[in-house]
């Protein structure tokens, strides 16, 4: 059977290829093409300059060579600032130059968490808080309460941050009222991380990289075993997901 293949549009800072490929299921393939690298910290100026800076329908279009079932912007914060409008703009963009279904990761939180029925939320964020604060505004949006929304502050070195760290953070993060976890950013490892975490808080958790394989595979019609993959997100296949 051939592979089904899903371009991966990733910030020029983007260092966990890998760890999208481990979420992804037998059968699917990744294909990455990179935006450029944008110097400075990490914040609101950085993330606008992925979604203006005229890379992302070149980068679309590079992907039409493997013939793509889905194309995803695999960038959380770039995809959430400019809210649920913001979100639909980016996947029209790259649809039409693609070809192909077109997705990003905040998309795929949301519907992740929509799948799973989560009402409210507790988010934990690598960003600043100016940044930290769009995401809880764009789930707010979407139908998904916040309870809280946890920020590390970090303008740099996100990829360097620990499944250790990423564990305390969640943990510190959650609240009694929140119905699951949603842990930002596609530069933060979480494979490691969530179920540890889903074990110690009795309860789902969403991360950025998760939900952009998953919703990716649920939009590209991609089944899986029973029992597959990290996280009860995995459990469902969500045909609303789109």
């Amino acid at each position: 059977m051939a592979d089904t293949r899903i371009g991966i549009i990733y910030p020029g800072d983007g260092a966990l290829d890998r760890e999208l490929w481990d979420f992804a299921p037998e059968g699917v393939s990744l294909h990455f093409t990179r935006q450029p690298l944008h110097d400075g910290p990490v914040g609101l100026p950085a993330m606008s300059g992925l979604i203006d800076d005229g890379s992302l329908e070149p980068c679309a279009d590079s992907l039409r060579i493997i013939r793509p079932a889905v194309v995803t912007f695999a960038c959380t914060s770039a995809s959430f600032i400019r809210g649920l409008a913001g979100e639909r703009a980016i996947r029209e963009r790259i649809e039409t130059v693609s070809g192909a279904h077109g997705a990003t990761t905040s998309g795929g939180i949301l519907a992740a968490c929509r799948a799973l029925g989560l009402g409210r939320v507790a988010v934990a964020a690598p960003y600043v808080e100016e940044v930290s604060l769009k995401l809880g505004e764009f789930l707010e949006e979407g139908g998904v309460g916040v309870t809280r929304v946890r920020h590390m502050g970090l303008e740099g070195g996100i990829a360097d941050v620990s499944p250790e760290e990423v564990v305390r953070v969640g943990v510190e993060t959650d609240s009694a009222e929140a119905e699951g976890l949603v842990i930002s950013c596609t530069n933060l490892v979480t494979y490691e991380a969530i179920p540890e975490l889903e074990r110690r808080l009795g309860k789902p958790v969403v991360s950025a990289n998760q939900a952009t394989i998953w919703h990716a595979c649920v939009l590209a019609g991609v089944a899986w075993p029973t029992g597959y993959g990290i996280g009860r997100l995995w459990a469902t296949q969500y045909a609303a997901a789109a």
